[in-house]
């Protein structure tokens, strides 16, 4: 495990003291240590971006369309939502279930337009700063109601669904309705392919994350003295016990477009692939650790807050 530097001077992340000076306790850094988890993400889950793109060419055209069909959509939606509840004359049962079937096929083309225009937007805008952009959201707190929210479809298939919480209170630089929408879409999908009577776990773990890239034991000919390490990143899981993802498929999942064979023929193919590119604008990285036939377990990694 790498080793971190710490400049003469340098302040102890336990005890706050200079790490060089005679008030500093040398047993901070083995108690620091001890309770502090440390999350690796694949070198795959940060590598460029770019091996996901789709081309520009055919992806514009899709867009386009989106745009167009925006506003018909509503209003089909809205006179839809009219004739079923019979606001404009009464309606016969299989008249009300003609209509629901158009009503949700509506919604299926409306979801697949949303996403469309998300990863559009997604595409062309910078990073966010959140240093500057965000205010701290409280993890636990956001991930707690996306659980909830959740729930009853849960409880429908009697699943075994489950929270835990991070101790303390961390925080993380994130839009809440972007982390809403990243957590949402692997809480959707653990409960759509987790078959009933089985479990779906969702975590909050603060944690030490090593940004740098690996390096030898000497850096600017100066030797790493110590191995400090304190909680500056958040991981959230979701892991479920459905039928697992093979290997290969561990990257291209989060490509735009992409369904494995036997998903569910409703998606879009664009849930995971939206969830790496918001992740990945808030300096996060995102994952799947999973084997066929022994469940899933997505990661989110983000920066806490300083």
């Amino acid at each position: 495990m790498e080793q971190s530097l710490n400049p003469v001077g340098s302040e102890c992340p336990v005890c706050h003291f200079p790490v060089d000076s005679t008030r500093h306790a040398t047993k901070c850094e083995s108690e620091a240590i001890e309770r502090i988890v440390e999350a690796m993400p694949p070198q795959r889950a940060l590598a460029n971006s770019a091996e996901h793109e789709t081309l520009e060419a055919e992806f514009f055209p899709l867009v386009s369309a989106a745009h167009e069909f925006k506003t018909p959509l509503v209003v089909m939606l809205g006179y839809t939502d009219l004739l079923r509840t019979g606001h404009l004359g009464p309606v016969n049962d299989r008249q009300r279930e003609v209509l629901g079937e158009i009503q949700e096929g509506a919604q299926r083309l409306q979801k697949l337009i949303q996403d469309l225009l998300l990863l559009s937007d997604l595409r062309t805008s910078r990073p966010a700063e959140p240093e500057r952009d965000l205010e701290p959201a409280d993890v636990n707190e956001h991930i707690r109601e996306i659980y909830s929210y959740w729930s009853a479809v849960a409880k429908q298939k009697s699943l075994r669904y489950e929270f835990r919480r991070a101790h303390g209170t961390p925080r993380v630089n994130v839009d809440p309705l972007k982390l809403q929408h990243i957590v949402s879409n692997l809480i959707e999908n653990a409960i759509k392919y987790t078959p009933e009577r089985g479990q779906v776990n969702v975590t909050v773990t603060p944690c030490f994350w090593e940004r740098r890239q690996a390096q030898s034991h000497f850096l600017f000919n100066m030797e790493r003295k110590a191995n400090i390490k304190i909680e500056n990143a958040v991981r959230i899981e979701v892991r479920d016990s459905g039928p697992g993802i093979a290997p290969e498929n561990h990257v291209r999942i989060f490509a735009d477009f992409v369904q494995l064979p036997g998903a569910s023929s409703r998606g879009t193919g664009l849930g995971l692939a939206i969830a790496r590119r918001l992740t990945e604008a808030h300096g996060g990285a995102i994952w799947v650790e999973s084997k066929l036939g022994e469940g899933s377990k997505f990661s989110v990694l983000l920066s806490q807050s300083r």
